[in-house]
C-alpha cells in the first residue's frame, strides 16, 4: 500500500502519458509539455515527476531498452553500481513509496521527491537485499560508487566494505566527489538514471531484479510493456 499522501492516480496518468508521447514525438519540449498537460488536468507535484521521470520520447526508450541486459550477461563482467540511486528505489519500494515502470524498461522512484537515503530499519533491509543479491549473481567484480557529498556516505561505504570482506564479494566500494562523473561511459552499469543509461555501453536493472525476486510488484504507465517494439514502434 502507498504512504499517506503518495497516492497516484495511475489511470489518468496512463492516460496523460499517451498524450505526452504524442507531443514528445512530434518534437515538442518535454517540460512544456508536461507543464501543458499538467495544468490541463490539475496533476499534483507528484504526477508530475512520474511523468518527467518515466515517460520518453520512442527513440530515447529504444536506446536504453537495447541496452538492457539480463542476470546471464552478468557473468564474468564489471558491474559498475550507482549507490545510492540503486539502494534509494530499494528503498523506496520497502517503504511504500511509489517506484514504477517507465518507458525505457527500467523502475524508477520519485527521484528529489523521494526522502533521502538515510540509515534506518528499512535502509539496512535493502542494503542486506543488494548484497545478497550480488552473491547470487557472482559478477566477475563490483564497484560501488557513492556520492562523498551526501549525509552519512562514509559510514554507508564502511558497511559496505565490511560486507564484501565478511561475504567474499570481490570488489570495491568507491566515494567520489560526483557519482554521476564517474559512471560516464562504463561498460556494464546498474542504475536508472538516464543520462548514465545513455551513455553506458550496457546496462541492468539490479533494484528491479532484487524487488522482484521479494515479490513486489510495480505500476506500468501503460496497457502495454514497453520492452517490446513492432514496426518501430512501443506495443
Amino acid at each position: 500500500m502507498p504512504k499517506k499522501g503518495f497516492n497516484l492516480r495511475w489511470e489518468l496518468l496512463r492516460e496523460i502519458a499517451e498524450d505526452l508521447r504524442y507531443l514528445l514525438e512530434r518534437g515538442y519540449h518535454k517540460e512544456a509539455s508536461i507543464n501543458f498537460l499538467a495544468n490541463r488536468w490539475q496533476l499534483s507535484a507528484l504526477e508530475r515527476e512520474v511523468l518527467k521521470r518515466g515517460v520518453f520520447s520512442q527513440l530515447e526508450a529504444q536506446l536504453r531498452l537495447s541496452k538492457k541486459k539480463d542476470p546471464a550477461y552478468l557473468k564474468n563482467k564489471i558491474l559498475y553500481i550507482d549507490g545510492f540511486n540503486v539502494l534509494t528505489t530499494i528503498r523506496s519500494a520497502l517503504a511504500g513509496l511509489p517506484v514504477f515502470m517507465c518507458d525505457d524498461g527500467f523502475i524508477r522512484d520519485l527521484g528529489k521527491l523521494t526522502p533521502k537515503f538515510t540509515p534506518n530499519e528499512v535502509s539496512e533491509k535493502a542494503i542486506l537485499l543488494l548484497l545478497r543479491k550480488l552473491k547470487q549473481l557472482r559478477p566477475k567484480r563490483v564497484e560501488i560508487y557513492l556520492d562523498k557529498p551526501l549525509s552519512r556516505s562514509g559510514e554507508l561505504a564502511a558497511k559496505l566494505r565490511e560486507f564484501f570482506e565478511k561475504e567474499g564479494i570481490l570488489g570495491e566500494v568507491i566515494l567520489t566527489s560526483s557519482a554521476d562523473k564517474a559512471l560516464i561511459g562504463v561498460s556494464l552499469l546498474a542504475s536508472s538514471d538516464a543520462a548514465l543509461l545513455d551513455r553506458a555501453e550496457a546496462a541492468f536493472d539490479l533494484a528491479a531484479s532484487i524487488l522482484e525476486e521479494e515479490g513486489y510488484r510495480w505500476p506500468y504507465l501503460s496497457s502495454y510493456y514497453f520492452s517490446e517494439f513492432e514496426d518501430r514502434k512501443i506495443k
